[in-house]
């Protein structure tokens, strides 16, 4: 293949295809085969194994009801995952989940298509494709359902169908490219990044085109966007889940053009987002990547400025919307330029080869007969690949327990444990977040269906204080979950928060934009609170025998009881733990505590740093801090807590420390006060 002509070559094969009684296009399709089935493989591995939080929980929901999600509609995410939910294969969500590793997969195996139509070389293509595959932005997203593995894909047809467009003028690319763009607009706005460079190539080669072509590649764009009128149709039909309300043509209309984004979602902030275009590219593709990805576009830009430009173009635009996007996972929208990156680490794969064949070949014609018959420039150019494949085999080691999913049930565990726990008519005030495994709960699994799940937090300018105060005083009792951002500070000035189920909701690290290590981290931190008229009477008079304890804390109180409602739990499971505390004096402090839990080994699981399974709140959840409580008084704080399913089966201690959050060294200090006060046995 030729990257222009007839002007320039492309590069030279560093591979020789055999001959083995198939063409070269066949060998090099059933690679291009076997890179997208490795790349599932590994994404099959790590995929979510139920329903997910945030978006990845709609997208399941929806595509099972053949609802309306959120802003633009995804109307052919939801079809596409739809025909996915027929599989018989896991639950509903897996099934969903499964498209993405399955589009994911796809794309990567049309980036190494690209890459030999660009060099005629399948080494370098399985290596600038792998390398694609194993980023940590790429494979996590391919890992649950959600919009990105789908854009991936289109943006890589569009790619390919504009670069063979390029080469070979033929109208039936400039078609497949505007069918593909057009469908790619019903599932994500991103795929528009790759209009500009297109429109420059047609641009370049205007000569080419003809009405007839063009009309024809117009019709294309119009039926892939036609997918679209889905919103109306179905909404005219008030699926159980939709955002399309109110159902009519100006929300439609808003949702295709803008998708009902708030326009202070688009702002500049080079100061705040320039590391993002640094720390983000580095952490996936790694310094030696890019440095490739650097030889890669002069070798592009060498031999044709065209293809050089229609790169560019894209890298750029993308740069651009990362600045000016504020959402707290710009790093997605990274993927149409990885794309690129990878196809130039790709080129220049392939440049060093033939470079190093030509310079082996040029010294074995300098040697003697005997000596060059011991110099075969097939081996180096080998050893390179070895050396090369090392970048895609270093990220695939280095993210794969980071983006493993594949034992990830909290969102499940939670919406169910919840929901079976709660009273009649209850409401669960929540964010987008925390909503969606509780309606995927009510809507595929049937669950209650009486609880109204609220993602009210998610909804600019409610009222939130004053929708709780509609709903209790219509008898209903309500309930805050604790999600993305969800600010309870409002809802705490009118109103008490009880801790009903202590860090069972599984959270981001930071509600804005977290550090690359960190991105794919789900810490349970979140909670979820009853909202109280008044704060209840803690204080008890006794502990049962069975209960009793005397544990003194260096902080001023003393642990005289603790009961688990089980001695004995499953993981997935739910146990309320009750702690009795006592004031040894007057206190001017507000203690907090955490609780931890050891296995026979006497080691906490973690992942990465951070606990699986553990509760630090303010002692008594703030209803009744240390510093209001009187000396000799005994106080209870019970609350449910949810056994995590990555943790092993077996005896576990339950320790527990109190610190004080306001001093620094008593905070670093407590990990390490830890007093055993019970144990349990999980199955």
């Amino acid at each position: 293949m030729r990257l222009d002509a007839p002007r320039a070559r492309a590069l030279a094969p560093s591979l020789r295809l055999p001959r083995v009684g198939l063409s070269s296009r066949a060998i090099a399709r059933l690679t291009f085969g076997a890179i997208g089935c490795a790349a599932f493989a590994l994404y099959l591995t790590t995929l979510a194994p139920t329903v997910m939080w945030y978006d990845m929980g709609e997208f399941a929901t929806a595509s099972a009801s053949l609802g309306i999600a959120h802003n633009t509609g995804y109307p052919l995410l939801i079809l596409l995952g739809k025909l996915f939910t027929f599989l018989p294969v896991g639950d509903t969500a897996y099934r969903v989940n499964l498209m993405s590793a399955v589009f994911t997969a796809l794309a990567i195996a049309i980036v190494a298509a690209i890459i030999h139509d660009l060099t005629d070389d399948l080494i370098a293509a399985a290596i600038g494709a792998a390398t694609l595959a194993a980023s940590s932005t790429v494979w996590a997203e391919a890992t649950w359902s959600t919009s990105y593995g789908l854009n991936l894909f289109f943006t890589a047809i569009v790619v390919r169908c504009m670069l063979s467009w390029w080469r070979d003028r033929a109208p039936r690319s400039l078609m497949f490219a505007a069918l593909a763009f057009g469908l790619g607009m019903c599932n994500h706005r991103l795929i528009v990044l790759v209009a500009p460079p297109s429109l420059l190539l047609l641009a370049l080669g205007w000569r080419s085109l003809d009405r007839r072509t063009l009309l024809f590649a117009a019709a294309a764009f119009v039926a892939g966007l036609s997918v679209y009128l889905y919103l109306p149709i179905r909404g005219a039909q008030e699926p159980v889940l939709s955002w399309a309300r109110p159902a009519n043509w100006h929300t439609y209309w808003s949702m295709f053009l803008t998708g009902q984004t708030p326009s202070g979602y688009w702002r500049i902030e080079l100061a705040d987002r320039i590391d993002v275009l640094w720390s983000y590219p580095s952490y996936d593709l790694t310094w030696a990547g890019l440095a490739l990805a650097g030889v890669g576009a002069a070798v592009v830009a060498a031999r044709t400025r065209a293809v050089a430009a229609f790169f560019a173009v894209i890298i750029v635009l993308d740069a651009i919307v990362v600045e000016t996007y504020s959402i707290h996972n710009i790093y997605n929208y990274l993927t149409p330029a990885y794309l690129v990156l990878c196809v130039l680490i790709g080129v220049a794969a392939a440049w060093l080869g033939e470079t190093v064949r030509r310079a082996s070949v040029a010294r074995t014609r300098s040697l003697t007969a005997a000596r060059a018959a011991s110099v075969r420039p097939w081996m180096r150019v080998a050893a390179l690949g070895v050396c090369l494949a090392l970048l895609p085999a270093s990220l695939a080691m280095k993210n794969y327990d980071r983006v493993d999913r594949s034992g990830d049930y909290a969102a499940h565990d939670f919406a169910l444990t919840t929901l079976a726990n709660l009273p009649d008519r209850a409401v669960i005030l929540t964010d987008s977040w925390a909503a969606s495994p509780l309606w995927y709960a009510q809507i595929v699994e049937g669950q209650r269906h009486d609880v109204l799940v609220s993602p009210i937090f998610s909804v600019q300018g409610e009222d939130v204080p004053a929708f709780s105060a509609a709903q209790m005083a219509a008898g209903r009792p309500v309930y805050v979950a604790e999600g993305l951002r969800t600010p309870l500070a409002d809802l705490a000035a009118r109103y008490t928060l009880q801790p009903v189920l202590l860090d069972g909701i599984e959270e981001m690290i930071a509600n804005t934009l977290p550090q690359p290590r960190y991105r794919d981290d789900l810490v349970t931190t979140g909670s979820l609170y009853k909202l109280l008229e008044k704060a209840p009477d803690l204080h008890v008079d006794a502990v049962s025998a069975g209960a009793a304890l005397d544990l003194r804390f260096d902080d001023g109180v003393s642990l005289v009881g603790f009961e688990a409602s089980s001695a004995v739990v499953d993981r997935g499971d739910v146990v309320q733990l009750s702690y009795y505390w006592r004031a040894d004096h007057a206190l001017d402090r507000d203690l907090s505590a955490v609780t931890l839990y050891y296995d026979a080994d006497g080691t906490a699981a973690t992942h990465d740093g951070f606990p699986r399974w553990s509760q630090t709140r303010v002692i008594d959840g703030g209803l009744l801090e240390t510093s209001k409580w009187e000396a000799g008084s005994v106080v209870n704080e019970t609350y449910f807590t949810l056994v995590p399913r990555t943790i092993a089966a077996g005896t576990y201690e339950v320790r527990i420390a109190t610190f004080d959050p306001a001093d620094a060294a008593s905070t670093h200090a407590a990990s390490s006060h830890l007093v055993t006060v019970a144990k349990l046995i999980v199955r």
